[in-house]
């Protein structure tokens, strides 16, 4: 059988081939189980570039990537230029272009791929288990180069929006809450560094509403009604990430900013859209007008959407079939 590399930051021993991988957090390697399934179903063995010990017959690069071998190159191109800075130029050496960006896509060598996620419908169950009422899960990050679009800030002032005004309704997880809003850069590392040492002595906490790391978000969602569901960056067409399907999957509403064109993608009454709202507290007085029945409105539309053929290209099949079989059918061209 013919193997073929997938290079990407941090991936080695396979351990994003591997579904059994302790890594693999609310199935978040699942996609890449399934797409080197498929391309064993193509006769070939799919594994990341430390595994491989003789010459592979093709790459794909999980962001833009140095190509120094001789055989052709393919490009897995899922975050923006603001996250990943290399991704802002792709070099002629790619043969295909696998993209969320649909201002790039053409059909032919930029082709439409979705940020892949394990489907699933959720229980339609309303308030019933859902003791807490607004959450935000996301890491404390900065992005690697100033954007105006960036969306990391906005977490910030809405988290700093609830704990002054409804502490009680709000609850933030995820990694790095335990230190203030970072700066990015070297400054920002360096800072990050000095306060490792720092709570612990002084008993500081940045983040009153921090309550620590998750780990499953399902955990989480599925007893929280609505989620504070921001991308990294907005306004850039077809950037929809898992986040917003994270919370669908645990029939917790969303409040969704992110993506310009969402609504060409998502049915607009499957989420609680942020743009349409002046501020935070706006959108706290709409989260409390909404009663039972409206709730469960929402539970049942997002499962409806997730049953339907209009969910397929966020899939992790979808993911897997439409990179092997395009590959493959270039590779034969």
């Amino acid at each position: 059988m013919n193997e073929c590399a997938l290079l990407g930051q941090g991936l080695k021993f396979d351990n994003i081939l591997n579904i059994e991988d302790p890594g693999n957090r609310d199935g978040c390697y699942e996609p890449y189980v399934f797409l080197a399934q498929r391309f064993r179903d193509y006769g070939y063995a799919l594994h990341t570039r430390d595994i491989i010990k003789s010459q592979s017959v093709f790459e794909i690069h999980m962001d833009v990537n140095v190509h120094t071998s001789k055989v052709p190159a393919f490009l897995l191109l899922l975050e923006t230029p603001a996250i990943q800075p290399s991704n802002s130029d792709v070099p002629s050496h790619y043969r295909k272009v696998f993209t969320w960006d649909d201002t790039r896509v053409d059909g032919n060598r930029f082709i439409k791929i979705n940020f892949p996620n394990p489907l699933a419908i959720p229980d339609v169950d309303g308030f019933r288990s859902r003791d807490r009422f607004c959450c935000l899960i996301a890491g404390n990050k900065v992005v690697a180069q100033s954007d105006s679009r960036e969306l990391y800030s906005e977490r910030v002032k809405t988290i700093r929006w609830f704990e002054k005004n409804a502490p009680q309704d709000f609850d933030l997880y995820g990694i790095d809450w335990e230190y203030p809003p970072l700066n990015s850069g070297v400054s920002g590392k360096i800072i990050k560094r000095l306060w490792k040492y720092i709570p612990g002595f002084i008993f500081i906490r940045p983040f009153p509403s921090y309550r620590g790391r998750v780990d499953r978000k399902y955990n989480v969602l599925s007893r929280t009604r609505f989620s504070i569901c921001y991308e990294n960056v907005r306004d850039m067409p077809g950037y929809i990430t898992e986040k917003i399907f994270d919370c669908f999957f645990a029939g917790c509403i969303p409040v969704y900013w992110g993506a310009s064109n969402v609504d060409s993608h998502i049915p607009a009454d499957c989420f609680i859209d942020r743009r349409k709202f002046r501020d935070t507290k706006q959108v706290y007085d709409f989260l409390k007008s909404i009663n039972e029945e409206d709730f469960v409105g929402y539970q049942k539309r997002i499962a409806a959407f997730l049953e339907s053929d209009n969910a397929y290209p966020f899939s992790s099949e979808y993911f897997a079939e439409t990179i092997a079989s395009t590959i493959v059918q270039d590779l034969g061209s």
